[in-house]
């Protein structure tokens, strides 16, 4: 196998940034950078920010930079892709694959909505990459007579989550809103990714509350008590791919998973 070209920090902000929909003018006002710095860097001249400007610049892309480059493992990821219908379907899809080595050895499968529409049958497609400390939906709109094109063609590295032929899974409505409307926490997202399906409702919770006579208060001091030491844990495996942060030529080491999970 060919070796990976080694990204530079400009060339991995302007992937994720056309990911993200973000242009420069809105990443320099969430950055609280100037505009015209923003854009010498990005087009190569690396003396126009500095290396913190640049972390921090990636921090707001979704990016830990900690001895290696990886997606932040606190949030859900939203990526979107874009293959109109004149289009070059390669060209679309091209970020994903120069990303890969954030994907590696994640789970990729489809999420069929509960009562499709016809936009969704020929318009868009949604897709769940899992790993450890990783999770990404990758939001697809197409040309009605395109195929999305989201696997392990496009995420080197990456695998199908199960062998079904369609490469999907099923969600609840609930959990199919929580999705499109990007309100995802990150157990949600496990949730949906290895099809678990809550049995009791909020509502049963708040009934039950009553009945027993259990406060908000106490609900909170027992999720406080329970959850609130909880730690991350860090993924830590090092790859042969980098990111070249300038300033002297401090590099800083791309990491994907490299623990493939799958769904038994």
């Amino acid at each position: 196998m060919a070796p990976t070209k080694r990204l530079k920090a400009n060339e991995l902000v302007m992937l994720l940034a056309g990911l993200l929909n973000l242009d420069v003018e809105l990443m320099a006002r969430v950055g609280n950078l100037p505009v015209r710095n923003l854009k010498s860097w990005l087009a190569g001249k690396k003396e126009n920010l500095r290396p913190q400007s640049v972390i921090n610049l990636m921090s707001l892309l979704g990016l830990r930079v900690d001895g290696g480059i990886r997606l932040d493992d606190s949030r859900v990821h939203y990526w979107h892709i874009q293959d109109r219908t004149f289009g070059r379907s390669k060209a679309a899809y091209a970020p994903l694959t120069a990303l890969s080595k954030l994907l590696v050895g994640c789970s990729i499968t489809a999420v069929r909505p509960p009562k499709p529409s016809l936009a969704d049958r020929l318009l868009r497609a949604h897709y769940l990459v899992s790993g450890n400390g990783v999770r990404v939906v990758i939001c697809v709109s197409k040309g009605p007579l395109k195929s999305a094109r989201v696997g392990p063609e496009i995420i080197k590295g990456g695998a199908w989550r199960d062998d079904n032929e369609h490469h999907t899974i099923p969600t609840s409505v609930r959990r199919w809103n929580n999705l499109v409307e990007r309100d995802l926490t990150g157990f949600e997202f496990d949730q949906i990714f290895n099809m678990v399906e809550e049995t009791v409702s909020w509502n049963d919770v708040s009934l039950m509350a009553r009945e027993f006579g259990v406060t908000a208060s106490d609900v909170a001091q027992w999720i406080s008590e329970k959850y609130g030491e909880r730690t991350q844990s860090s993924v830590a495996d090092d790859d042969d791919a980098g990111i070249d942060l300038g300033d002297g030529g401090k590099l800083l080491l791309l990491v994907g998973n490299n623990n493939n999970r799958r769904a038994a």
